[in-house]
């Protein structure tokens, strides 16, 4: 069997349980601590996910894309789907899937800055809050989520997955914010990964 087989088996385990518990558990299992019966690794997350490439922006009624907030919510909705949750995790947490320890953003821009808000991704900081006090992780070992989806066409043409650390790596972030701590992305990078999917680093599909 190959590697991506045995990912995919893997995955899929994971995926049958967390179906199960979310449909049990009224309280939503995206929005709580992360569990190791079924905490992904980020190459399941990829193997997942990675039909998510050429999805489209949702858009109105009147066919223009949809406001930042509600477009970002619809596509951490899309991605916890996939990843076996029924319900969609709550807006503004940190991570937005919890129980996955990810953070997910989506971009309809030509220009891309991606906001991190008051979490540098590359910190060392234990995250500072409740769901948290046992397990102990440091942001940089939140997973990110980035999708590119530039006009015209507001398709995905770009899946970035990376730990905040890989995240510094590849990017560089500056250690210094204003409101927020945010990101480029050069028009360099983005042209020649058009059609590709970045895990861990990696190239992990490209068309």
């Amino acid at each position: 069997m190959t590697v991506r087989g045995s990912l995919i088996i893997s995955a899929e385990k994971k995926k049958k349980r967390i179906f199960q518990s979310d449909l049990e558990d009224a309280n939503g299992l995206a929005n709580q601590a992360p569990g190791k019966d079924a905490f992904y690794t980020i190459e399941e997350i990829a193997a997942l996910i990675e039909d998510l490439m050429g999805i489209e922006a949702p858009r109105d009624v009147d066919g223009r894309i949809l406001e930042v907030r509600p477009k970002g919510h619809w596509f951490e909705f899309e991605v916890a789907k996939r990843l076996g949750y029924n319900y969609p995790p709550g807006g503004g947490l940190f991570p937005d899937i919890r129980h996955q320890a990810l953070e997910v953003k989506h971009h309809t821009g030509k220009n891309i800055t991606v906001d991190f808000g008051r979490y540098h991704p590359g910190s060392d900081e234990v995250i500072n809050e409740t769901w948290n006090r046992q397990l102990k992780l440091r942001v940089k070992d939140i997973r990110y989520l980035i999708a590119l989806a530039p006009p015209k066409e507001f398709k995905v043409t770009t899946l970035i997955l990376l730990t905040g650390a890989q995240i510094v790596n590849v990017f560089g972030v500056s250690p210094t914010a204003t409101i927020k701590y945010q990101m480029g992305i050069p028009d360099k990078w983005r042209e020649e990964h058009r059609g590709k999917m970045l895990v861990g680093e990696k190239v992990w599909r490209s068309e």
